[in-house]
């Protein structure tokens, strides 16, 4: 929704700036002015909108297969594991209500 709300700022910024620069009249000078402003705001929004809907694209992209199997960690040989004998657990005589 940001993306469509900022293409149609971006859009109506430089199609506004475009005929205030265009308009003719008494106060050219300023509207002229006034025009190329409003039409480079419009611009470069309409260029960082873009922008930033390319970086989204190209961040949402799975990541390929041959990048994957690189990352993966070199093999390595079984290792001979030692084990210590278990103990049973002392047994004591349970008193009070913890009997039951």
């Amino acid at each position: 929704m940001g993306a469509i709300l900022g293409t149609a700022l971006s859009l109506m910024l430089a199609v506004g700036g475009a005929a205030v620069a265009a308009e003719g009249g008494p106060a050219a000078a300023r509207h002229y002015l006034a025009g190329h402003v409003i039409l480079g705001v419009g611009i470069g929004l309409l260029i960082a909108t873009i922008l930033r809907a390319g970086v989204r694209i190209l961040l949402a992209r799975p990541a390929s297969q041959a990048r994957m199997s690189a990352a993966l960690p070199p093999t390595s040989d079984t290792a001979t594991v030692t084990v210590l004998p278990v103990r049973a657990a002392p047994a004591v005589p349970l008193r009070g209500r913890h009997a039951a």
